[in-house]
């Protein structure tokens, strides 16, 4: 007699991987400030300001990529081996946005760097369509409450926040500067709450 096979699990506990994107998150809000220095008597004030200007937007942004994808996790109630590399390979992006952000503030003159922190985000919006795409196929890793008009909500937002990546990337062409300003939309954007508020505010996550 074979022994019965054992019960099929939905999937893995997803709370060590909410610490892990809390830590790396938490690391790279930590790494943006080591790069602010007092101006010298060599350096010219402008480049501390432009610094100073990156590192707020930075700091706006990464925070807003957390609150995105915290909302997105408020769905998820199991994970599996893809759902982890896909979230790991968000906190590859996220953890490179600290140099991405270096490089802007040490060159502002320069078309590269705007470009490179542009795609930076970019990657960011594409994985985060990934992760919600990923959830709508595996039901048994989310929530009911992660309907398909839930996710449709969530697919517009982000396709939303992706437009204005390639505006300063655009912009970087003719004005570095107005490219690193075109953010500040962003950051505003982001602090209207979306439909999607509404769901997480009423729904049950289990």
């Amino acid at each position: 007699m074979y022994p019965p096979p054992l019960p099929r699990i939905r999937g893995l506990e997803k709370n060590r991987l909410e610490a892990l994107i809390d830590g790396v998150f938490a690391v790279a809000l930590t790494l943006l400030v080591l790069d602010l220095k007092l101006p010298d008597d060599l350096a010219p004030a402008t480049n501390s300001e432009r610094h100073f200007v990156i590192y707020v937007i930075s700091f706006v942004v990464i925070g807003m990529y957390w609150i995105n994808h915290h909302i997105q996790f408020h769905f998820v109630v199991h994970t599996n081996r893809t759902l982890i590399w896909i979230n790991l390979s968000y906190l590859l992006l996220v953890s490179f946005l600290p140099f991405a952000t270096d490089l802007i503030g040490d060159h502002k003159d320069l078309v590269l760097p705007c470009e490179i922190y542009g795609v930076t985000l970019l990657a960011l919006s594409a994985t985060s369509f990934v992760h919600l795409a990923y959830l709508s196929r595996h039901r048994e890793l989310a929530s009911a409450a992660l309907t398909p008009h839930v996710i449709a909500i969530m697919m517009r937002r982000i396709a939303f926040f992706a437009l204005l990546p390639l505006l300063s990337m655009l912009a970087a062409l003719v004005s570095t500067h107005v490219a690193v300003y075109v953010y500040l939309l962003l950051v505003i954007a982001h602090f209207f709450p979306g439909h999607v508020d509404a769901h997480i505010a009423t729904a049950d996550p289990t």
